[in-house]
Order: structure tokens, then sequence, then C-alpha cells
């Protein structure tokens, strides 16, 4: 029997067997099924699918260092913290006051009729009397009359909004304000309220803003010190989002590094394993079954009209059949790097690779067919070998 096969394919066939007793399920791919055909009608009994001694032992011990590097990771990531500071003592810190809030003036501007406008005149006489009584309910009920009697002005508002505060009534107080801005953008004191308010419910960067405003546009002796220490407030919040903030942009930036590392550390090993592939006797190797083994290819050729074969080298997490020659392109290329990581387009790519018909099987997925399209310009054009090409643009 030896006498009919020549040194080169008696090479190639212990190559065959070799990796077949490495990773039996190899004999499941398609493109050997007439040699489990041969085997069966011999008697051999075939493994199992899953039988593949070699790789379950390198996952288990794969698993862990993965898994420690990452519980290491996120160790680091926690003692960056920056711990949160136990918050300051505040005797003036006001708690929140729910609705409802007292009513605003009917929508819209309204032609107030002469007696309208002397009991809202009236209205607003009384409240300012009775808070210089001392009787803010009672100003507070007048303040109400007159603005919902309509056409309520900035400074209404602004004035009860003063008077709610002084009730401990923070929300109330912010809400009338803010009507009040709604009526005159250039309200000075409304924002200067609004921004006091908000200095007693401990919103810092609010009270910053609107105090700030509010002295631009109409300066207030009364509120330097309150601004200076809403300021000093904002100020250390202000420096610790910043420190966060450069702190999350290096650990993005170094898993960045540590990502990039890692793709070309394995590019490299699957590099330098198909050229140490491409120098083994001729057929060794064959990752993803024969491709190019015996000299002249399997008897009929590759399906889809690859009769001579493809190199027997092969990369890893790649599609089988590349020519070492051509990887310098790939390695270069992190979209494809992370393509060739997505276990899908990984198949659909063997199966092309492997079997050109196959492509048709795919031309409706343009994800698949854009990978496929760019790595074949990557190898310059294409595989010449490769049959059934010919409608690929």
């Amino acid at each position: 029997m030896a006498a009919a096969m020549d040194a080169d394919q008696l090479k190639a066939l212990q190559a065959a067997v070799a990796k077949l007793s490495d990773d039996p399920s190899l004999i499941y791919l398609p493109e050997l099924a007439f040699f489990k055909d041969l085997l069966l009608s011999w008697g051999a009994k075939i493994p199992d699918v899953s039988s593949k001694p070699a790789k379950p032992a390198q996952e288990s011990t794969e698993a862990p260092k993965v898994q420690e590097e990452k519980a290491k990771e996120a160790e680091e990531e926690e003692a960056e913290e920056e711990p949160e500071e136990p918050e300051e003592e505040d005797p003036e810190r006001l708690p929140e006051d729910p609705e409802p809030y007292p009513d605003k003036a009917p929508p819209g501007e309204i032609e107030l009729k002469d007696e309208e406008m002397d009991a809202q005149a009236a209205a607003k006489q009384a409240a300012a009397e009775a808070l210089e009584d001392g009787k803010l309910e009672e100003a507070l009920q007048k303040y109400t009359e007159a603005i919902k009697i309509g056409n309520a002005s900035a400074m209404m508002y602004a004035k009860r909004a003063e008077l709610l505060l002084k009730l401990r009534r923070p929300n109330a107080c912010i809400a009338d304000c803010t009507a009040a801005i709604g009526v005159n953008p250039d309200s000075g004191k409304a924002y200067r309220i609004r921004g006091k308010a908000h200095r007693k419910l401990g919103h810092w960067e609010e009270a910053h803003k609107d105090l700030s405003t509010g002295q631009k546009l109409d300066f207030d002796d009364e509120t330097v010190d309150v601004q200076k220490f809403v300021a000093e407030k904002f100020k250390k919040i202000s420096e610790r989002q910043t420190r966060q903030r450069i702190r999350e942009e290096a650990r993005a930036e170094k898993r960045k590094r540590e990502e990039i590392k890692r793709r070309k550390e394995a590019a490299q090993k699957a590099y330098e394993e198909a050229k140490r592939a491409e120098s083994a006797p001729a057929g060794g190797g064959f990752p993803g079954g024969f491709p190019g083994g015996f000299p002249g290819g399997f008897p009929g050729g590759m399906p889809g009209g690859m009769p001579g074969g493809m190199p027997g080298g092969g990369m890893p997490g790649m599609p089988a059949g590349i020519d070492p020659s051509m990887f310098a392109g790939l390695l270069n290329d992190p979209e494809l790097m992370q393509a060739f990581a997505n276990p899908r387009l990984q198949q659909a790519m063997q199966e092309m690779m492997s079997n050109p018909a196959n492509i048709a099987k795919y031309q409706n997925d343009p994800e698949v067919m854009s990978v496929f399209q760019k790595m074949m310009s990557k190898m310059g054009g294409g595989m010449g070998g490769m049959g059934g090409m010919g409608g690929m643009g």
C-alpha cells in the first residue's frame, strides 16, 4: 500500500493523523466528511465531537488567571477612588418643603379694571405693613392676594419669595424666584434670593451660579458674605470633581493601552505560529482541517473550486488558509483584529475561506461582507487560488 504514495504524501498523512490525535473533533469538519466516512466503513470508532483533550486544560489554567487580573484591576480602581469627605454640619441648612406652594398669577397679560388695580395696590400695602409688624403669615396672604389678581411683576414675586425664605420654605421660594425671572430675566434680586434658597438646601453649584448672576446684574453689599461662603463650598466640589474626572480618564487610557498591547501580543503570537507552521513539513499544522495538506490537494480539490488547496499554516482566531506573508497588513488593523475576536465573524470567515461557495450564504449580511472585503483588500485583492470570487466588487 505504501508503494502507491510518495514520501511527501506520507508526511502529509502523518501530519494529518497527528493533528487528529491532538484534536479528534476535527474529524467532524465538513471538508473531512469523506475521511470520516472512510474510517466508519472500516469499522473505526469515531470519538465524540466534544473530545478535545488539549484545550480544556488550557482554558482551565487561563480562566483563573484572567479572573485574577480582573480582580486586581478592580482593587486598584477602588483604591484610587477618592473617599467621600464627611459633610460639615451646617446650622443654616433647611429641610425640603413640599408642595403645594402659594398660588401664582393667571397666565398671560390681562387688562386690569380700575377696581382690580386698586385692590392689588391695597393688598400690596397691607402686605408691607404686616411685614413691618413681623406678621409674616399675614404678609404672605396679602402678597398672594395681590399676585392672584393678575399681571404680577417680577418684583412682587421676588418680595414674596424673600418672605417665603424667612418662613423656612426654600422650595416655595425657588418657585417664586423662577416665576420672577420668567417675567424679567434681568431681575438681579430674584437670582440672589434663589441663590440664597439653594444655599439653605446645600445645592452649592446652583447657589454659586445664581448668586454670581445676581451680583453681576445688580450688586448688593449684603450678599457678599454668603456669596463668598458658597464660592468656597463650590470650589471644593469642583476640585474634587476635576480630580475624579482626571482619574477616570487616566483609567480609561490605561485600559485602552492594555487592550492594544494585548491585541498586538496575540497577533504577534499568531503570526509566529503561522510562520512556524509554514516552515513545518508539507501538510503540517492545517488549522481548521486539511487546507492544502497533500500536494495538489485532496482528490477533487477543496470545495468551491480550490484544487490547489491553501497554505497549511493558520492563525488562531482568524480564517484558515491565509498566507503568513500577508499577515503584516492585518496585524496593524484594529478593526479586523476586533472582528476576528467575534466568534460569529470568525466562523463566517473560516467558512468562506475554506469554501468560496459559502460567500453566497453571507452575501446579504453587510457586517460579514464588510469584514471579508476589507480582509481581501489587505491581502492585495484576494487569494489567488480561490474560485468563485469573480462576483466580489
